[in-house]
């Protein structure tokens, strides 16, 4: 574009439009801000736009067709109630600002770039498959700015054949820009594409929608950080299976949320496994074997099976309480039928070890661990036999086994030669001395009258070893 005409557009939107707020954030939040500024300048009818331009063109030429003279600024305002968003830097900016602005894209070509054919869909392909994995309906538009709109048109439609066959998308077949944008305008200048941006929403919608742009962005591209050595493939499937895992996870956690509310289910296990096989059926079925295969679309997998064990385990807790209860009721019932005798608390135990194991069985195979809930529901059982015991034998109803009396047996072993161990009588060893037995304490227990009188018998001696025996004069 030569300098007289740069002039020309400069001219007419000085007269179409004025910049009354600009704003040097980083996008998409800063069209937030410019919201904000227009909002207090009493305007109430806005509409969104995404400035897009073509590998050879410059920033400084970028700002020069808006008469800015801030190379800094991100995005500005005008009177119109129009709130434009200038070339974001990175791809992940490129994709979050066009969901933000509706899709409404002006995209500016360089007469070098359309007789190439080349440089042309940096920005804007990244654009058009975020559009595309939106919900835009009727609200997305391309406003192409070229020297010459009849010309123009026919060498983008061609460069863009072979690049629309390459995205990811919802769609079946995408082979025109028509079949992504609900409306594509080629015009001659940018205050013409400004005109045709349409201004009728209120601030409060716009603002919604950057948010919601900004974090249905923040999800795909977390915890993977968008690097610019990032592949276009990783690029890609962030862009894609961000929405796609979302949507799969909220249906799994509404099918789970539905067939156990307010009752319990027996093989609860079983249906959880169920809603996560196919919630990562329903990402393969909008995914493809080269998303799939890239680092960040593992990734987006590995999160949905963290994300969707994370949120069943709140409903993994609602489900081991009211097993419990079912339990207890069943256990009370049990405990109903036994009949009150001294062995009610041995029968009783009986009762709480059979509720307990039929606890465990019932909610064993929970993705989460009943370890806790079973020693909890033991304690519960042990504590209402207690208290019944206890009003069972205040009412005289209950009344325990007496105990059983303790029988204590004493027995003695005389060694060599005192006892029978040798098969004689004591007084029938025969020595010349007499036979004294010293203990190592020192203290006699039998004298050797007892011993020759044969009344040990009614003594308690100790078995003493050969060394401790003296045999004295």
């Amino acid at each position: 574009m030569s300098r007289l005409l740069a002039f020309l557009l400069l001219s007419r939107f000085a007269a179409g439009a004025r910049i009354l707020a600009e704003s040097d954030s980083k996008l998409p939040m800063s069209l937030s801000t410019v919201i904000s500024d227009l909002e207090a300048e009493d305007i109430k009818a806005l509409g969104t736009a995404c400035f897009l331009t073509s590998r050879s063109v410059s920033k400084a030429k970028k700002a020069e067709i808006f008469g800015l003279e801030d190379l800094t600024t991100t995005a500005f305002g005008t009177d119109s109630g129009l709130c434009m968003a200038l070339s974001p830097i990175s791809i992940p900016e490129v994709a979050s600002t066009a969901a933000a602005c509706g899709g409404n894209v002006l995209f500016y070509a360089s007469e070098e770039d359309l007789l190439r054919g080349e440089g042309l869909f940096d920005t804007l392909g990244p654009a058009m498959e975020r559009i595309l994995s939106g919900d835009f309906g009727s609200t997305s538009s391309l406003f192409v700015v070229a020297d010459d709109p009849v010309s123009a048109k026919a060498k983008l439609e061609e460069a863009a054949s072979g690049v629309l066959s390459n995205l990811v998308s919802p769609k079946k077949k995408v082979a025109l820009l028509g079949d992504v944008f609900a409306k594509v305008e080629y015009v001659k200048n940018v205050e013409e594409a400004m005109a045709l941006c349409e201004t009728t929403n209120e601030p409060a919608v716009e603002q919604a929608t950057i948010a919601s742009a900004v974090a249905a962005d923040f999800w795909q591209t977390t915890p993977v950080a968008i690097e610019p050595s990032m592949s276009s493939k990783d690029l890609a499937a962030a862009r894609h299976l961000g929405p796609a895992a979302r949507k799969a996870l909220e249906n799994a956690i509404s099918t789970v949320s539905t067939m156990s509310k307010d009752k319990v289910v027996p093989n609860f296990g079983d249906l959880c496994d169920a809603a996560t096989q196919r919630a990562m059926e329903e990402l393969d079925e909008v995914s493809s074997p080269m998303l799939t295969a890239s680092k960040t679309g593992k990734q987006i997998r590995e999160n949905l099976k963290h994300d969707i064990a994370a949120a069943i385990d709140e409903l993994c807790q609602e489900q081991l309480g009211m097993s419990q209860v079912a339990c207890f009721d069943e256990f009370k019932q049990e405990l109903s039928k036994l009949r009150i005798s001294p062995n009610l608390a041995s029968d009783m135990q009986n009762v709480v070890t059979k509720s307990v194991a039929s606890f465990a069985s019932k909610t064993k195979n929970m993705p989460i661990s009943n370890a806790n809930a079973k020693t909890a529901f033991k304690a519960q059982l042990k504590e209402f036999c207690a208290e019944r015991l206890e009003a069972a034998q205040a009412s005289g109803q209950f009344k325990p086994l007496p105990r059983k009396g303790v029988t204590i047996g004493l027995h003695w072993l005389l060694p060599k030669p005192f006892g029978n161990d040798f098969r004689q009588e004591p007084w029938m060893v025969h020595a010349t001395d007499n036979l004294v037995y010293v203990p190592p304490d020192k203290i006699t227990d039998v004298n050797p009258e007892d011993v020759a009188s044969g009344d040990w018998r009614s003594k308690i001696v100790p078995c003493p070893s050969g060394n401790e025996m003296l045999y004295m004069q």
